[in-house]
């Protein structure tokens, strides 16, 4: 089998590491090639006039390495790059557009070769998960159409023509809507986007479209998106309208974690006696933060606004309404 140009190159590591002919023909053989140490020799000399790598002879055994101000592109990976390509398959593919994703498969592979020759960093991936922070729950099925459409909506800005159900069961409905953001929260990955017809910014899950059609309108030019400020405004608690000072007690020592992992920047945690504390905030009230709050159960008590002090009665005591009566 003829050795391409490629394979050459996919075998050089990046300087100031460097691999001599003898180890660069155990590689070549390893992998089906056959060729003659003075013929590997003048095809890399003939190679290097063309394409940036460089024999380094200042000591023995000499060795050839791609440039260190190459094209990432060139050449074998480091261990470095190996890793980094492997955590980003395990954990960023539902952040990358489909066509993107498809192109990166051979380097994922290459990250796979890579490592099988490093165990000190190929252990590492066995010994590092990032876990979410609420219950875990399964990701919905998305049909991969509607996932490569939508992404490819977002990354180009042009109007796509969507069927989308608000929730299962309901009635489908077909509109165009003009995509802004791609959020992964959890197991959930939504579409941000607008109506041709509104400044209101909503968010539609992936998994309740029907089907997502691409078409070769751009999007009206309104003021610019910003994501960051859309999603600092607490729109992933459920759009919320506008923030509010907020007082919680708390006993058990149930609010002792937010010394540690404030709520908000603007935070007050005050200590009344042995495991109780008061906090004072200023946040968006939405829906995920009463989820919160109701999850301490009775060892959180909410004494400010009103509003929702009394809306955290009604449920608790619907809840203790359900749990006294006999299954």
């Amino acid at each position: 089998m003829a050795v391409t140009d490629f394979d050459l190159l996919s075998l050089l590591p990046r300087a100031p590491q460097k691999r001599s002919t003898p180890e660069i023909l155990t590689r070549l053989a390893a992998a089906g090639h056959s060729m003659a140490p003075r013929s590997l020799q003048r095809r890399l000399i003939s190679l290097s006039a063309t394409h940036p790598i460089v024999c380094d002879d200042r000591s023995k055994p000499q060795g050839w390495s791609i440039s260190s101000t190459a094209a990432s592109t060139l050449g074998e990976l480091s261990v470095q790059e190996a890793v980094t390509l492997k955590l980003a398959e395990r954990y960023l593919v539902d952040a990358i557009p489909a066509e993107l994703l498809d192109d990166l498969k051979r380097y994922f592979q290459q990250a796979d070769r890579k490592l099988k020759e490093e165990s000190l960093y190929r252990a590492w991936l066995g010994k590092v998960r990032l876990v979410p922070g609420s219950q875990p729950l399964g990701k919905p099925d998305v049909a991969r159409n509607v996932m490569t459409n939508a992404y490819a909506g977002v990354l180009r800005q042009t109007v796509l023509n969507v069927t989308y159900r608000v929730r299962r069961g309901a009635t489908a409905k077909t509109y165009d809507v003009e995509p802004l953001a791609i959020v992964v929260r959890g197991s959930v990955t939504y579409l941000v986007a607008q109506f041709p017809w509104a400044d209101d910014v909503t968010l539609m899950a992936l998994h309740r479209f029907d089907s997502i059609r691409a078409t070769d309108r751009k999007n009206s030019a309104r003021t610019a998106f910003d994501l960051d400020g859309f999603l600092s405004s607490g729109a992933l608690g459920f759009m919320p309208k506008g923030e509010q000072a907020v007082r919680i007690r708390f006993y058990d020592f149930a609010g002792d974690h937010l010394l540690e992992t404030p709520i908000s920047p603007n935070q007050v945690l005050k200590e009344i006696c042995a495991g109780e504390s008061e906090l004072h905030a200023t946040l968006p009230i939405t829906e995920q933060f009463k989820w919160w709050l109701l999850g301490f159960g009775d060892r959180a008590e909410v004494l400010a606004p009103a509003s929702l002090r009394k809306e955290m009665h009604i449920r608790l005591l619907a809840a203790a309404s359900r749990y006294n009566k006999s299954r």
